[in-house]
Parts: structure tokens; sequence; C-alpha cells
């Protein structure tokens, strides 16, 4: 008589420890984890970083490091560069002192074809997920580029958290596209937003919002001045407002909560937010929990402009470093030194672009202040030495600073100011 394994059955024969999952990494693995929350915590880490000295040559990327983890000692990774190099798709305060030791090796993506190189890239994918239901996988509060990096990898180990939200959309992943599972169950680290904008960020959230009309769809990020933005469209009225963004905004349950945003008018996932990950509050989490109007997708089709421009009056707001007379935008990197990342900017500059209606702010202080104190203008002739052009002057629309709101699209190079 044949017998059948049960959906439980196989995933207790893939339940191992986690020295027992880091045990099927070989010398010269490129091992890449998941985005932000959706990266293995430091039970898996370090139980791989335990290996120093066995392995040999062994590549870790990482991406938007959110939990502090030996991985992050400089002194440590000194000790074991032999066994272990680290590369990121972003720096920030986690990882920022091995940049400054020269221990990152920085990877270049876009958002929208991460999945692609991730997934190319990567033979190792180590990932946190909610326990499994019905033979299925759900990726939890990030998707981004996991599912092709874990379609695309040799070896799949998940961190299996049952503190994890689920998340809907196309967020679930069958349990035969997973090798190994370990179980670690952890609280899902919150994220406070940052305190009351400055003048200046108010001033620049004040430009961006008169122009902003009921019914428009949204993308921008986090930090004080969307926060101020934030306030600025309750402030005003506004109306009947959609979301479809790479990372779900602060303050997204609240504009749901008073009517401000019902994405009712947009014609592709009519009354869902669409999103690709989260980092947020507890508020945050527990209203993307099983929330049959929060879908998450993958940046490869969140970030995709051909889906952007069937989006009507897209209305993209990123941050950036620096512009230059011909219209460039910098939010990679200033005097050589890497400060933020492409990210999924350009994806959606160019799908508001396209968009019916659209409209693309890229927004930045008039000035910043170096080391020395000394003030420089954030609007120069030419990018700073070492700078990236993130977007490039054909796509540049909206360019907002504290003093008011330059439509850049329609002119000629003489008109942005290059009268060289």
């Amino acid at each position: 008589m044949r017998t059948y394994m049960t959906w439980q059955d196989e995933y207790k024969s893939k339940l191992v420890t986690a020295e027992e999952a880091v045990k099927k990494v070989n010398s010269g693995d490129v091992v890449g984890f998941g985005l932000a929350l959706g990266a293995p915590t430091a039970h898996l880490v370090d139980a791989l970083l335990n290996r120093a000295g066995e392995l040999k040559g062994v590549r870790i990327i990482d991406a938007v490091p959110v939990r502090m983890m030996k991985l992050y000692d400089v002194e440590l990774m000194k000790s074991i560069k032999d066994s272990f190099t680290y590369s990121s798709l972003l720096f920030n305060a986690a990882n920022r002192g091995l940049a400054r030791a020269g221990l990152v090796d920085y990877q270049t993506v876009n958002s929208s074809d991460s999945g692609a190189r991730m997934g190319r890239i990567c033979n190792v994918a180590m990932v946190c997920v909610c326990p499994p239901e019905a033979g299925m996988v759900n990726l939890g509060l990030t998707n981004f580029f996991s599912p092709e990096m874990i379609r695309g990898a040799d070896i799949v180990i998940a961190e299996v958290n049952d503190q994890m939200p689920v998340v809907y959309g196309e967020n679930w992943m069958p349990l035969s596209d997973f090798d190994y599972f370990v179980e670690h169950s952890s609280p899902i680290i919150e994220f406070k937003r940052k305190g009351e904008p400055t003048e200046i960020e108010s001033a620049i959230a004040q430009h961006v919002a008169s122009y902003i009309r009921d019914g428009d769809c949204i993308q921008m990020g986090v930090g004080t001045l969307p926060e101020a933005l934030i306030r600025l469209l309750r402030d005003k009225g506004k109306k009947d407002l959609g979301v479809h963004t790479e990372m779900f905004p602060m303050g997204l349950p609240q504009l749901v909560k008073e009517g401000i945003v019902t994405n009712k008018l947009k014609k592709i996932h009519t009354g869902k937010t669409c999103a690709s990950f989260c980092m947020g509050d507890h508020d945050m989490y527990e209203f993307v929990t099983r929330n049959p109007d929060c879908v998450f997708y993958p940046t490869s089709y969140v970030n995709a402009p051909y889906l952007l421009r069937e989006i009507d009056n897209l209305v993209a707001i990123n941050m950036d470093l620096e512009v230059d007379f011909m219209g460039h935008l910098n939010s990679e990197r200033v005097d050589y030194r890497l400060v933020g990342a492409a990210g999924g900017q350009l994806d959606f500059v160019i799908g508001a672009a396209w968009s019916r209606g659209g409209r693309a702010f890229n927004v930045l202080p008039s000035t910043r202040k170096l080391k020395n104190g000394q003030v420089v203008s954030t609007i120069v002739s030419r990018l700073s030495p070492g700078a990236h052009v993130i977007v490039p002057h054909m796509y540049t629309q909206y360019v907002v600073t504290e003093y008011g709101v330059a439509d850049l699209f329609y002119k000629s190079m003489r008109g942005q100011g290059n009268c060289g």
C-alpha cells in the first residue's frame, strides 16, 4: 500500500537546528539574506560565522540590515575575512562601521531588477518567514527580491518565526521551494517615528502637498519629511488617495482609518494598498496582518515601470542628496561616501513620467553641512566627486527644496540652467 507524505511530514523532515542548516554552506558560496525583517536573525547568522576557519571565501550579501549582530563587528570581520566577505545593498547605522573599515563591497541593484540579480548571484538563500500553513510558507513583512532569490538558489534555509505577521498578496511560496527550516521565535523589531520635521522639511512638504490632488496614487518612503507630508494631506482634507509603493509608509493606518486613503480610484489593485515590504511600529504590523486590503508583491512587479505607467495620477516622492544644473539626481553617495542607495527611485520616476497625470517629486534641502561645519549647496554645477547619477536628466521632473519647485521635464538644457 502506497503512503503519501503530508505537508506536515515534509516540514518536519526539513526541520533542523541552526548548526545543522549552516553545515550546508560550502567554501566559495554566495549567501544572500532577505531584505530588512526578511533577513535571518543572529540565531542563524552567528551559527554560520562560527564556521570561520573551516570555510574559505564565503560571500554574504546583506540588504537593509536592521538587527545588530556579530556580523557587523568590525574587529571580528577583520579576523575572519579569509572565511567571510561582506556585501550590502545599503549602508546604514548597522553596517557603516564596516564600510569605514573598508570591509564592505557595495552590491549595485535597482529595486525592480533586484530579484533577477540576487537570484543569479546567490546560490544560498537565507530568509525569515512565518510558520507554514496548508503546505505554503508566507514571507511575512518582506517580499522584495526574496521569491526570485529563493527560486534561483541551490540551497534555501528559512528561519521560521511564529511572531512574524502573515501578509497577503503574492507572498506565499510552496514548502517544496525550501530545503531546510530552523525554528526560532523572536520579537519583530519596531521602528518608531523619528521625531518632528525640521522647518526645512516642513517647507518642502508644503510645496509637494500643494501639487497633490484628490484621487492621486502615492509612492513615498519613510522619515520625518514624509511624516510632515502625511500631516498636510490630513490638514488639507485630501480624499480617495491610493497607495502603490515599495515600502509601506508610516502613518498609513491612520490615513486609511480617516478615509484619506481608500484606493478606490485605482484601476490596478482597486481598494488595496500595494507594496513590497514593511518596517514600522506595532500598530503598523497589526494593520497589515491578514488584511485583505494590504498586499505584498516582488519589486519586479511593484516597481516595474510598465506597470506603473498604467496607474493614473501616480505621484512619486523621493529624497535626494544633490542635483546638478543639467538635472542629474544623486541619492547614493557624496564625496565618495555611500550615504544612501539607488533603491527604487528611478523605477518610480520613470513610472510617474509615463503615468497619465503622473508627477515625480525629487526633494532635497538646498544646502548640506560638511564635517568641518562648512555649509555647501546641494544644487551644483557638477555632482560631487565619486557621486553616481541615479536619475538621468531626461527623466527628472519636479525638483523641490525649501525655496520652491522647479519643473525640469519640459525644459531644454539651457532652460535647466546649463548655459555653458
